[in-house]
């Protein structure tokens, strides 16, 4: 390799470094989930976050396990504009079996625990160019 290619090399490498991670300016927000369970209940697990500009995150899953397997450790980047986002956060454990219809469509009003399903919630802001931790400990009801 010459000298030119090389500069050239690490020109292009320094130029890209800023881009990853987000930089407060345009770059990455994240949400990065954590969804836990110690309880014995089982079921069908829910995963659902609802955002104020109208978006969302949501899936199902045969188990709490799976779900707590995708989630924890990942994290949901997107670049966007600039502006915080308000956000609410639920999951939980099917035991009532409500959800199966309630929640065909997951952006549905519907679609939230039963009182008698193990569950967490917890709403916050999405902060733009950050990363935002949501923490979902599930529970079993009193």
């Amino acid at each position: 390799m010459t000298n030119r290619h090389r500069y050239i090399l690490w020109a292009v490498l320094l130029g890209a470094l800023p881009s990853c991670g987000g930089d407060g300016t345009g770059g990455n927000t994240c949400l990065a989930i954590t969804v836990t369970y110690t309880g014995s209940k089982s079921g069908s697990a829910y995963l659902r976050i609802r955002f104020g500009d109208g978006g969302h995150i949501s899936g199902n899953a045969p188990s709490i396990q799976v779900i707590m397997v995708a989630e924890n450790g990942a994290a949901h980047c997107l670049v966007r504009g600039p502006g915080d986002i308000p956000f609410t956060a639920a999951a939980w454990i099917d035991v009532s079996g409500a959800s199966a219809a309630n929640c065909a469509d997951m952006s549905s009003p519907q679609c939230q625990p039963s009182p008698a399903d193990p569950q967490a919630q917890q709403s916050g802001v999405e902060r733009f160019g950050q990363s935002t931790q949501v923490r979902l400990d599930v529970v079993d009801p009193p």
